[in-house]
């Protein structure tokens, strides 16, 4: 079984540039969706903090 790593939000192993711009295009908005890495609802900077803590992660 393979683990998922938080803030490897397009699911490839590897925490890059592609999450955090995948976050970034998608500031602010509300739902939950995969850029919701927290699952709170909003991508905000709690999620933007989760995938830059995890930058480079598996990679």
């Amino acid at each position: 079984m393979e683990t998922r790593i938080t803030g490897d939000i397009d699911g490839n192993g590897c925490v890059d540039d592609a999450d955090l711009l995948r976050v970034l295009f998608v500031f602010g908005q509300t739902g939950f969706r995969p850029e919701d890495v927290n699952g709170d609802g909003i991508v905000d900077d709690a999620d933007l903090l989760m995938v830059l803590f995890n930058f480079g992660s598996g990679c």
